[in-house]
């Protein structure tokens, strides 16, 4: 188990950034147009991305950037926070805590490597998260051919 403070640190500071997003998506569950609440998220990501990056843990890097991407897009109004969406970056949410909660338990050499069950999940979930950007940009360009009408040209 690994026992030196800037590590103690990170797995502390990680946790709790984890739970603050975990409250912030459910208050945007509540109220999906909060501008203030979509903006505070994607800051969170990042800093358990800083946090992780400088611990050399990079599969927690690499998941937090794709998670990141949608929650700013979601910050941007690019994308909207539906139901089925928030519940998405729940799952998000919930499996950076397990990963970090997981650095916890393992000895220094293992820091680097994800643990396989890690790693499917963190495909699954990047999988589901594209898929649902994906969709919501077929959407997006559906509505655009349809309002668009072509200028007047003389």
């Amino acid at each position: 188990m690994v026992c030196n403070i800037a590590f103690t640190d990170f797995i502390s500071n990680s946790l709790e950034l984890t739970l603050d997003m975990e409250v912030a998506l459910l208050r945007l569950q509540r109220s999906p147009t909060d501008t203030a609440i979509a903006s505070a998220i994607p800051s969170a990501t990042r800093a358990v991305k800083e946090l992780a990056d400088a611990q050399g843990c990079q599969h927690i890097v690499a998941f937090s950037c794709a998670f990141e991407g949608v929650l700013s897009r979601v910050r941007d109004a690019k994308l909207r926070a539906e139901p089925e969406l928030i519940v998405l970056l729940l799952s998000c949410c919930g499996h950076v805590s397990e990963m970090v909660y997981q650095l916890a338990t393992r000895d220094t050499e293992s820091l680097s490597k994800m643990p396989a069950g890690d790693l499917e999940k963190s495909f699954w979930l990047v999988l589901q998260l594209r898929s649902h950007q994906l969709r919501a940009h077929h959407q997006y360009r559906q509505n655009l051919e349809r309002t668009w009408q072509p200028a007047n040209v003389t």
